[in-house]
């Protein structure tokens, strides 16, 4: 059976054998919505309103955090704020970040699962 959404649904399957002998079995079944995180690979923090922020974009996400490193190994961003992302700036947001690859890691609990995922990737810096 398809469920057309998340919920608590009470099942009930009677079952009759050619002996008249019957059976009733009760079961809730819990559809949990699923637990999306979409990341982009680049971003264009130029200031013209379009892709300016690096950040990833889910749904049912709980525990956020992101780090954002140079090449050299250097954190030069973190956050615990799902709707925090990177604004292209390093050191305390003092100097703009050169163009460049940077790596991230983002770790997160989905919400209603408790599952922990580790996503480690790149993103660019285009100016």
């Amino acid at each position: 059976h398809d469920y057309a959404d998340t919920g608590v649904y009470h099942v009930q399957q009677i079952v009759v054998n050619q002996w008249g002998c019957e059976d009733t079995l009760d079961y809730d079944v819990v559809i949990v919505p699923y637990t999306t995180l979409f990341i982009p690979n680049t971003f264009t923090p130029n200031g013209d309103g379009k892709n300016d922020v690096f950040m990833p974009v889910g749904q049912f996400v709980a525990d956020f955090h992101m780090m954002i490193f140079d090449r050299w190994g250097n954190l030069i961003y973190e956050t615990n704020d799902q709707s925090m992302g990177w604004d292209g700036h390093a050191n305390g947001g003092n100097e703009k970040a050169q163009i460049d690859t940077y790596v991230y890691v983002v770790t997160f609990h989905e919400m209603y699962t408790g599952n922990y995922h580790r996503i480690i990737g790149n993103v660019n810096l285009i100016r």
